[in-house]
């Protein structure tokens, strides 16, 4: 079947996944992701994509198999804390001079996009697409018709603004977090 299936034949892939699909959502649920099946998906994705390159024996395929389901779980993890670090500290921003009512009624993904809005749409935007979206620079800078690096210059400007009028910190250079 691994064999048929690095020819691309959709039967061949079909028997994998029959073989390795309940392995794989057991291990995404003990490694407690929200969503097995949307990673399981991711991981199928990429197994489809890149059978064809693969060499080697089943044992082989069972490790770069599972190698690829963990990499996907550590991008969901990681994509999963940038959006709650964004989206849910944005319900305890502190803000200043009385700006808290106007926001008393806003939920926290209009708050974030309040708060976006304050920059200029180029670094709004650069923000929204790889902070918020987890978009990799050379996807952003693409959407953008921009440089890589005037991608990477975009968010670290928008995001220095933000830390001026407090309400963005910088915990790690891969993340920020909102002040409470």
């Amino acid at each position: 079947m691994l064999e048929r299936a690095r020819q691309g034949e959709r039967e061949g892939l079909a028997e994998l996944w029959r073989s390795f699909q309940a392995p794989l959502l057991r291990y995404l649920t003990t490694k407690r992701m929200q969503s097995p099946e949307d990673v399981a998906s991711r991981v199928w994705i990429d197994v489809a994509s890149s059978i064809d390159r693969f060499e080697g024996d089943e044992d082989d395929f069972r490790r770069w198999f599972f190698t690829i389901a963990h990499r996907r779980c550590v991008d969901e993890i990681r994509r999963s804390i940038r959006h709650d670090k964004l989206f849910n500290a944005v319900d305890d921003v502190a803000t200043a001079d009385g700006a808290d009512d106007d926001y008393d009624s806003a939920t926290a993904l209009n708050r974030a996009l309040a708060l976006l809005s304050s920059l200029p749409p180029d670094q709004a935007e650069a923000i929204m697409l790889k902070v918020v979206n987890d978009m990799p620079v050379c996807d952003v800078a693409s959407v953008m018709s921009t440089s890589e690096g005037n991608v990477r210059v975009l968010v670290h400007r928008g995001l220095a603004r933000l830390r001026r009028k407090n309400v963005v910190t910088k915990s790690h250079p891969a993340t920020m977090k909102l002040v409470s």
